[in-house]
């Protein structure tokens, strides 16, 4: 049984740190045109979120369903929160795969999997979040929080922390507008590598993503 699953891409027009960052040249394409023909492959439907009508325009010449945000959930003062939810709302799907398109880098087989599994979730879990493994020492006010700072263990043997990946998460609607996020309490882990788990948040990353995507 397939649930139906909408992929969902919130672009925002406006980054501080890359100008332009979702629709600049990367790759010969650009990091949302990867994204929507990323998903095309794997979902019914794929709507991009924005209030930039350049990306609203490149989303829909890219057989996405463009949806125009309002101007104040596209500032930095608004919280991601709520931007979740209003990103959402009017999405007429049942479930969401919420994707960013600032990780280029996650394979489509990935994806394929992450869906897969959601499809087949057991009742103890109510999402799917991809994450990396966290198999650092950490301390806080110094204590050690993670192992026995007297009885050190191998890192590879540190407990399984995770860090949110933030490149696919796939939950009910309801779920986003209720808690107002996309990390729900009980997900189903899919962990990726440093390499599929790569966020581009600046110059450096971005053109280190591209490096590595043409590779």
């Amino acid at each position: 049984w397939m649930k139906d699953i909408a992929g969902v891409i919130a672009c925002r027009g406006g980054s501080i740190r890359v100008p332009h960052k979702n629709i600049k040249p990367f790759a010969d394409s650009s990091l949302l045109e990867i994204k929507i023909n990323q998903l095309k492959q794997l979902v019914s439907q794929v709507y991009v979120n924005s209030d930039s009508d350049q990306i609203l325009k490149l989303a829909e010449a890219n057989g996405a369903i463009p949806v125009k945000r309002d101007p104040y959930y596209a500032t930095s003062e608004v919280s991601i929160n709520e931007v979740y939810s209003n990103v959402t709302q009017d999405i007429p799907h049942e479930h969401i795969l919420y994707a960013h398109v600032t990780s280029p880098l996650i394979k489509t087989s990935t994806i394929e999997a992450c869906i897969e599994k959601y499809n087949n979730l057991e009742d103890i879990y109510d999402s799917v979040c991809t994450v990396q493994l966290l198999k650092k020492f950490i301390w806080y006010r110094g204590n050690s929080i993670n192992y026995d700072a007297n009885n050190m263990p191998r890192s590879q043997d540190l407990p399984n922390f995770h860090m949110i990946a933030f490149a696919i998460n796939i939950l009910p609607k309801e779920s986003i507008q209720y808690l107002k996020n996309i990390v729900t309490p009980n997900y189903y882990p899919i962990i990726l590598d440093e390499i599929e788990a790569m966020d581009i948040d600046n110059n450096i990353e971005f053109e280190l993503a591209e490096y590595l995507y043409k590779k």
